[in-house]
């Protein structure tokens, strides 16, 4: 893998239009500018099984040092149960198999709601 390759950062977001600008100031504000690989997925890490076969892919292909995990409110994904407690818990599984899969991996779990980026 040449240098120009290699991903600065992963980013898992949900396909939600309503905060792809948010999410796109934040990883701006960060200092991203467009080097990372996206996973855009119904739910963010609602779907373990399909996200984290991405991430692994995205691990092996890019080498990523860092991950951001953005959950957003409302997500009709949920469905019902669209609580903080629950994408906190599923975030946080998607960490855990990041961390599990590069150990040397900074990874980030985040919330985008309507008045901004919180850290979940």
């Amino acid at each position: 893998m040449s240098k120009e390759h290699k991903a600065q950062a992963l980013r898992i977001k949900c396909i939600d239009w309503r905060f792809a600008e948010v999410i796109e100031s934040d990883s701006q504000a960060r200092g991203l500018n467009g080097r990372s690989d996206d996973i855009s997925w119904p739910g963010a890490s609602y779907d373990f099984d399909n996200v984290s076969e991405a991430a692994a892919l995205s691990i092996e292909l890019h080498d990523p040092d860092q991950a951001y995990i953005y959950e957003h409110e409302d997500c009709g994904a949920y469905g019902e149960d669209n609580s903080i407690n629950v994408h906190r818990e599923n975030a946080y599984k998607l960490k855990t198999f990041l961390q599990e899969k590069k150990p040397s991996m900074k990874v980030t779990t985040l919330i985008a709601t309507f008045d901004g980026i919180k850290e979940l």
